[in-house]
């Protein structure tokens, strides 16, 4: 089942430095505007073509606007077998809402 984290709950992981992953199932010109640092931008739009990128060793936070495509992308993986799959709840909408880090440009 996939799970959701708060993005307070991201942020703490984020901070741990353990391993984990963060997917941005944005499209390209969402993510070149506005992204959590070290996030990997695999947009949903072609996600069943991308999916060999991702790391399934490791944890992995999916986020987007708000979460909605997240979900998808998770529940897609989820289907194929994979465990440890987070939704970040509120993606990068509540992410910057929260005043954490991002990087613009």
């Amino acid at each position: 089942m996939v799970e959701m984290v708060s993005v307070e709950e991201m942020k703490l992981i984020s901070d741990s430095g353990t391993g984990f992953q963060i997917i941005d199932v944005r499209e390209i010109s969402e993510y070149q505007s506005v992204r959590i640092k070290g996030s990997k931008l695999l947009p949903l739009s072609c996600f069943d073509t991308k999916v060999a990128e991702i790391n399934k060793t490791v944890p992995s936070y999916f986020l987007c606007g708000v979460g909605k495509r997240a979900m998808k992308a998770a529940e897609y993986l989820e289907s194929l077998g994979c465990k440890n799959l987070y939704v970040i709840d509120g993606g990068i909408k509540a992410w910057i809402e929260a005043g954490f880090p991002v990087e613009c440009g």
